[in-house]
């Protein structure tokens, strides 16, 4: 009797799926005829590919160039466009602003100043940690920030002789913060960039702009950020009201001067520092005013369109031309190769090529109508059913390749259904970074699970109540503060004017 070698399967199963697995799915566009199926074709394949990670992702995102011209469904030159679009330029040039923060230790600097600034006690501390985090998270890398962060941490809760719940609750802080922190601008993560290349390309005149994301992003952040330390410390430690904590000064002072060590390693802030500061407040500043709501932003210079990625390269440009006093670039393209998340820009490109076809396939017309029967629901039932599925989705795949197949099709049910595209869409997007569940839902979540010795269902325990609660104060925002900063309660002319493909074109 035939027995399969163990072994074999255990070394060769991804690449034996990724030739199954289209194999498999093949039958769809065999039996139905059109685009649409084709496309659903490759919608399938390449979330499977995400989802079970058989390839890297950002090779998974290099599938639309070789299927979409063999499909029939567009062109190989208008595959790769899509791949460099301005979206994706102005995730490049925040990238390439993080690398620069990163190379002169300004972020370590802003760390330790936070740290040292809130408090000593273990609840303290968490927030000490959990703050800078965030905030820091906002601007560069949440898995370079949660990195930088740990051994730190690590160090801090040696000279703590922390039991085993306070270091659980201490590097799950770290994690959950990172994920969170990312939520707050257009360029912290990568759903978000998703989102705005999404809506941005296609819809004119939609209200989503650097500084109209962050009026509600950055709230709904600091809220779940309270939340995620209220609720780990009611999960390892007790609430305060309930389990008050003894006031070791002798610890505390160890910790103080640990902390205090830490920052004079990095010297007094020195030139190098200061210019980069300088920079990234320029960038922030050029993103704040292209198009603020309350005045004519600096874009009218111009005829034509102008968007984020313009100011985010001509600061890269800076970084490169301006010299340092030896006469060598103040940021080497050395550095920038190194450094520089190549995959990651890879991936939001092939969410967005993914989304062309889907569009240009009429999927997304087909999925429109088929879901023309939601339109007697109640919107708040289908606002948490969406969301449970970007949940469940996103604690298994990676964050933007969710993002990537799911919001070109909330954009369509909502034109079908006539409601505002920002009431499905803002949600489902900050769902997508709460993966609080898994190990390897994020790269913070992997880090703290390898670095504190965790058992995955420590992870499980604490993240499905964390997911369930953040979910329910991301509906709340919405229903409340949400729909006054983005009028929720009507369907914008704008959003009749959105096709997907004319982002290609």
């Amino acid at each position: 009797m035939f027995k399969p070698n163990v072994q074999f399967l255990k070394k060769f199963w991804k690449p034996i799926l990724v030739v199954l697995l289209p194999l498999l799915l093949s039958p769809i566009p065999l039996a139905i005829e059109g685009k649409e199926s084709r496309g659903a074709w490759l919608v399938l394949v390449m979330g499977s590919f995400w989802g079970l990670e058989l390839m890297p992702l950002a090779g998974t995102a290099l599938l639309p160039v070789i299927f979409y011209p063999l499909l029939g469904i567009l062109s190989t030159d208008e595959v790769c466009r899509v791949y460099l679009k301005g979206t994706c330029m102005m995730f490049f040039g925040g990238l390439f602003i993080a690398i620069a923060i990163e190379h002169s230790n300004l972020h370590k600097r802003i760390a330790f100043r936070l740290l040292l600034s809130i408090g000593l006690s273990p609840r303290f501390l968490m927030l000490g940690f959990m703050v800078p985090t965030a905030i820091l998270s906002m601007w560069i890398s949440n898995t370079a920030t949660t990195a930088m962060m740990i051994p730190v941490l690590q160090s801090v809760l040696t000279e703590m002789e922390a039991d085993v719940n306070t270091r659980k609750m201490m590097f799950l802080a770290i994690a959950y913060a990172a994920n969170t922190g990312g939520t707050g601008t257009l360029i912290g993560t990568g759903p978000n960039l998703v989102f705005y290349g999404t809506l941005n390309d296609p819809c004119d005149e939609q209200p989503i702009s650097f500084l109209s994301w962050m009026y509600f992003g950055v709230p709904v952040m600091l809220i779940n950020l309270v939340v995620c330390w209220i609720w780990l410390q009611a999960l390892f430690v007790g609430l305060p009201w309930k389990n008050k904590e003894k006031v070791d000064k002798a610890k505390n002072f160890r910790i103080l001067n640990l902390l205090k060590s830490k920052a004079e390693e990095l010297g007094k802030l020195n030139e190098y520092e200061i210019t980069v500061f300088i920079f990234f407040v320029l960038a922030v500043l050029l993103w704040f005013f292209r198009d603020p709501d309350f005045m004519s932003g600096w874009r009218v210079i111009s005829d034509v369109e102008i968007d984020d990625a313009t100011p985010a390269i001509f600061i890269c440009v800076l970084l490169l031309v301006i010299p340092l006093p030896s006469g060598k670039p103040f940021l080497p393209w050395e550095v920038v190769e190194r450094k520089m998340n190549w995959g990651v820009v890879l991936l939001i490109g092939g969410g967005f090529a993914l989304a062309a076809g889907m569009e240009r396939s009429g999927l997304n017309a087909w999925i429109g109508d088929k879901l023309i029967l939601l339109e007697n629901w109640d919107r708040f039932f289908l606002l948490l059913i969406v969301l449970v599925l970007v949940s469940t989705i996103t604690q298994i795949a990676s964050n933007s390749a969710t993002a990537s197949m799911l919001l070109p099709v909330l954009l369509k049910i909502s034109q079908t259904l006539k409601i505002n595209p920002l009431f499905l869409m803002v949600p489902s997007t900050l769902t997508c970074s709460y993966a609080f569940v898994l190990p390897v839902s994020t790269g913070p979540n992997a880090i703290v699970f390898q670095a504190g010795e965790m058992k995955t269902i420590d992870m499980v325990k604490a993240g499905v109540g964390l997911n369930i609660i953040v979910m329910f104060v991301t509906v709340g925002c919405i229903y409340s503060f949400g729909s006054l900063i983005y009028d929720l309660q009507t369907y914008p002319s704008w959003a009749e004017t959105c096709s997907t493909y004319s982002s290609v074109l």
